[in-house]
This record gives C-alpha cells, structure tokens and sequence, in this order.
C-alpha cells in the first residue's frame, strides 16, 4: 500500500499535549485508537510519532504492558458499540446509567474466539447476560479460555447440529446477537446461522462486523421483525457513547472486569511480515493479534 501508513491500536508515552487537554501530562503511559477515516496519516500509527484524540485514549493500568494496553482498542471499541450504540444491539446496561437487567436474557456471539468476539464475551459478562452462548472451532486449549472471558456455552462452529445445539439452549426467545466474524464462518455473507436464531415472535437485534444482506426466506419467517445493523466500530464516528468507553476502560481494566488478549510482536518496520500478516487477514487464516514496533522498542 504505497503511500499509506497503517494500524490504529496505538499505546506510547505522551511528548506533547494540545492546549484544552486535561487528562494526560507529558510522560504519561497511554493507549487508544487512532481516527485514520478523518485523521490523517498522522493518527496512525507505524511511525516514531503519532496523534491521538484525548477523548479516545486512556491511562495504561500499572500492572500492564503498552503491548498488553493496544490489544483493546480497536476491537473492543467494535464490540463496545456493536452492543451498546443503537446502531447496534442498544443494549442499556446499568453501568451506562439504565435500569435494564439482563440476567435472565441471552445473547449469541457468533465468532468468540476472534479479537473482537473475546471482547463481546467479556463485555456481555459485564452486563450480566444470564447465557453467553458463542461459537468457536473447539481446540484443546480453547474452551476453559472463552469461560474465562464469559462465554457459558461454546458451540462447534463445525458441528454438523450446531443450530439445533444453540435452539435447545434459547428456544425461540434469543432477542441479541453479535456476528464478529466473516461469512466463512457464519453462512455466507448472509450472516445465516445468527438470523435464523432470533426469536420468531419477539423483534430481536442483530449486530455484525462484517457487510451482508439478510436470507430473504429466514427472514420472511421472522414474523414479529428483526433488527439488523452492520457497525463500524471507530470511535471519532459514535463520540459520545466512545467517550464513555474511554473513561471506564481503565477501572474495568483494573477490576479484572477486562482483561487483554495475546498477542504476537514484530519487532521493527519489517515489511514482508506485515504483508504477510495482511495476506493473513485477506484470505480468513487464523491470525492471533499483532502488534508491530517501528524501532524495535519493547515495552
């Protein structure tokens, strides 16, 4: 990509701050997501300098790495507002000032072991979703994990019954889901396999990451309506409920209410790795989080 200067998980130590900014000092640690649709390449950050909006941007936790910080950013502010932004689920927990209690719902989170899936499963924890059902391609080392970030149930994305396994668990009252992931592993583009779970008789919500129209005969089933919103999770784009974001992340960090995910590093400006890790994504490999440090600094 000539020209271009990619990733916008940022974390570093602040050198300059603007005149009206309160929150941070010269020296601070911390990390946020840059805003490269309006920003510029100036935002961005596989440089030796970078600006961040103060509103989208948060201390690092002490017990924490700047490596461990960049791994929420950009995928947890998608889940963050795929869930709470009315052009997603409109979920209104009670940590955001509503009075809504979900223990007794659930919600579907198609993809739960992509980046921005590990964070729908804490955030839906953090809400109090009585069930958390996901689905995953079951490994050895995978399940115990997903309980861990909140999932109740983990359903073999492969099973041959996996819709019949996610049925008898909500019947015909599954109201929220969350498609993370692309449509190798949800039924096409149509995002299948989470429209056809929605409630038949209640208006349900369907949030996605990724661009598809719905199955004209699974919905023309769903008789009461059904919600669909794909969400673009950049933070300059939802600012007020982003800026909420932001300012809890820190203490939900400390709590333990969140936690970071693993990651791999690149150390340096290597190009061939970063296109490789590009092709990765491209053509739907498993790809674990990837942080690149332009001059090899580890945090």
């Amino acid at each position: 990509m000539p020209h271009a200067i990619l990733a916008n998980d940022i974390s570093g130590i602040v050198e300059k701050i603007g005149p009206d900014v309160q929150r941070f000092s010269v020296g601070d640690r911390i990390f946020g997501q840059s805003n490269i649709l309006s920003g510029g390449p100036d935002q961005a950050g596989l440089q030796q300098f970078c600006i961040l909006d103060a509103n989208f941007a948060a201390p690092v936790p002490l017990h924490i790495s700047f490596d461990e910080a960049a791994t929420f950013p950009v995928n947890a502010i998608a889940s963050f507002i795929a869930l709470f932004d009315s052009s997603g689920l409109d979920l209104a927990p009670k940590f955001l000032g509503h009075r809504v209690d979900y223990a007794n719902e659930a919600i579907l989170i198609i993809g739960g072991s992509s980046n921005s899936g590990k964070f729908a499963l804490q955030l839906s924890r953090l809400v109090g979703f009585g069930n958390i059902i996901t689905t995953a391609k079951i490994r050895s080392d995978r399940g115990q994990s997903l309980r861990d970030f909140g999932a109740t149930y983990i359903i073999d994305r492969e099973a041959a019954d996996v819709e019949d396994q996610i049925r008898a668990l909500v019947g015909d009252d599954l109201l929220y889901a969350f498609d993370t992931v692309n449509g190798a592993y949800s039924g096409g583009i149509s995002h299948q396999l989470a429209l056809s779970l929605l409630s038949t008789t209640k208006k349900g919500s369907l949030a996605t990451l990724v661009r598809g129209e719905a199955d004209p005969a699974i919905a023309a089933t769903k008789t009461a309506g059904f919600k669909k919103n794909q969400i673009l999770g950049v933070s300059d784009l939802h600012q007020e409920l982003a800026a909420k974001f932001w300012m809890e992340l820190l203490g939900w960090i400390e709590k333990g209410e969140l936690k970071p995910l693993d990651f791999e590093v690149i150390d340096g400006l290597d190009a061939m790795r970063v296109d490789n890790l590009l092709d990765d994504y491209r053509d739907g490999r498993a790809v674990k989080k990837t942080h690149v440090h332009p001059w090899g600094l580890r945090s």
